[in-house]
């Protein structure tokens, strides 16, 4: 049988990751297609990890909105953007922002593209990145227009150019000086519509795509070409050049058609058919009109449809023929019902989507926030099971736990460890002459002393009734001793008058040192029997165990 080779993790996320480049290239060519089916392949792939699949779904953000499929494009924007916001990848986090704020732009809403295109901009500037601050400007200048805020899409138009100038970068100059062109385009349009003087927009227009035009002939890019030579024959259409407005429509359609640009190459018929239309040829501009409407690819673009129909109803309305005219009106009518209703519910399910995702977003958190609940109650209840609820020493069960982890570091350090057992002297007769209560504030009072002489590598226990249990930590017997000399004179020294009239309060303290191969309960046992030394010999003493059996004061 022979053998199968099996491609190792790093091969495949190799694969996966040549899979994302390949849909990053096919973006910047503009071969949407492609590029989605590339960046689903590696959002799909086996092995893809989160941060591949995330940069999946953000070039399928872009991807899918250029393949006009919306609801993918926000859809997987806001998956991409959850990951991203986790993560605190900025730049990622504001590239997702501008396209989501196209998407919801192209489908009218407004507001929640206000929303994205504010996050791309804080995002951008947060991460110091001037060509994601450029992209949000320009983004923000667009939905603004499509808002009808002509004036502040111009200011951010022109933000946006002056960041472009100081990148030096061919596509972002581009992209500034088109989109402020066609700002000025939209207001010159609004202007005439309310029978007012346009020319200064026009003039200020047609200076900026003249421009354009230079710029995307420089770069190479026909598309960019071909769209900046549409504006630029609406703007010369707008102030009456039209021998030029023709010859730049002709050298537009040319690269339309050479490069399928089939939108673009409908728009400029339409110039042309105006501007045929304007030198008396009626029936050529109707004719150019009537033939992109038979052409059959355009019958499933409700949108091309739209241009043309209208084109011709203002033709033929021109010309007097009423009954062509109406028969396009109506038309154009049916055709924008249908957009309308296609766009609500297109509003409507890009909103039920966006509700979902940031409902699971919400669930997700909540989730969070109740293991991270359930997490702190847990140790609450831990803590109480090991803690003595008195005092707030540990307890048996803490020491249980703690010392044989103190011990094995203690000897893997070859350090030595000490415990000292501490008894409150004479405490019966505290409770039997001032009452229980005030026996638990003395021993309430001792253990904040015995917290006192301890460390964080330290352990104080209450073992029982008023006997407790300090284990010091990479501590010398000669150390713990001088700690536990501390302790009797700050209990003897305390002003138990005020807790009680007449009460004196003293301890005791045995201390041992954990020899070599000892065992927990013989060296607790040697610290015990120096503490029952120490009581026979007078309390209010330290006696230390000694390796043979013996005793002695420090």
């Amino acid at each position: 049988m022979m053998d199968t080779e099996i491609c190792p993790p790093e091969c495949l996320g190799a694969g996966i990751d040549n899979l994302l480049a390949d849909s990053e290239r096919s973006s910047t060519k503009g071969e949407h297609r492609l590029g989605a089916e590339q960046a689903e392949a590696a959002l799909t792939a086996d092995g893809a990890n989160p941060a591949q699949q995330a940069k999946a779904r953000q070039l399928l953000t872009l991807h899918r909105l250029r393949l006009g499929d919306y609801q993918a494009s926000v859809k997987h924007g806001l998956l991409a953007l959850e990951y991203f916001e986790a993560t605190g990848d900025l730049l990622a986090q504001s590239t997702v922002h501008c396209t989501l704020a196209l998407a919801f732009t192209d489908t009218a809403l407004n507001e929640t593209a206000v929303r994205h295109v504010l996050g791309a901009l804080e995002a951008a500037r947060a991460c110091g990145n001037p060509t994601a601050e450029f992209w949000a400007l320009s983004r923000f200048s667009l939905v603004h227009g499509a808002m009808g805020d002509g004036q502040r899409s111009i200011d951010l138009g022109r933000q946006a150019l002056a960041v472009a100038q100081r990148l030096e970068d061919a596509e972002t100059s581009f992209v500034a000086v088109n989109n402020l062109g066609d700002t000025y385009l939209v207001i010159a349009r609004e202007l005439l519509a309310g029978g007012e003087d346009a020319t200064p927009a026009f003039t200020t227009g047609l200076a900026l795509m003249r421009e354009a035009v230079a710029l995307a002939e420089a770069q190479g890019n026909p598309f960019n070409e071909t769209l900046a030579r549409t504006n630029l024959v609406s703007f010369l259409v707008g102030l009456r050049q039209h021998d030029e407005a023709r010859e730049q429509g002709r050298r537009g359609k040319a690269l339309s058609r050479t490069h399928g640009y089939r939108s673009l190459e409908i728009d400029i018929d339409a110039q042309l058919a105006e501007l045929a239309r304007e030198a008396g040829h009626v029936d050529v501009a109707a004719a150019m009109m009537e033939d992109q409407l038979a052409n059959p690819d355009v019958c499933g673009e409700p949108k091309l449809l739209a241009k043309l129909h209208r084109a011709l109803f203002e033709i033929y309305k021109a010309d007097g023929r009423f009954d062509l005219a109406l028969a396009h009106y109506e038309k154009l009518h049916a055709v924008t019902l249908l957009m309308t209703v296609q766009t609500a519910g297109l509003q409507s399910q890009m909103l039920i989507n966006t509700i979902e995702i940031e409902q699971a977003r919400h669930e997700m958190e909540k989730s969070r926030l109740q293991l991270r609940v359930e997490k702190i109650r847990a140790e609450e209840l831990n803590d109480q099971a090991h803690t003595d609820p008195l005092t707030q020493l540990s307890n048996r069960r803490a020491l249980d736990r703690e010392l044989p982890w103190m011990i094995a570091r203690a000897q893997r350090r070859n350090r030595p460890l000490c415990a000292a057992m501490i008894d409150l002297d004479n405490f019966k007769l505290v409770n039997d002459d001032h009452g229980h209560t005030t026996g638990d504030e003395v021993l309430t009072v001792v253990a904040g002393m015995l917290r006192t002489i301890t460390r964080g590598t330290d352990l104080a226990v209450r073992v029982g009734g008023e006997e407790f249990l300090l284990i010091f930590a990479e501590t010398s017997e000669r150390e713990a001793a001088i700690a536990c000399e501390r302790l009797l004179a700050s209990v003897r020294g305390y002003d138990w008058e005020a807790v009680a009239p007449g009460l004196r309060c003293t301890v005791s303290a045995g201390l041992a040192q954990l020899e070599r191969d000892g065992s927990i309960p013989d060296w607790l046992a040697r610290a015990d029997r120096a503490l029952y030394d120490a009581k026979r010999a007078g309390r209010d003493q330290i006696v230390i165990a000694r390796a043979m059996g013996g005793t002695e004061k420090p």
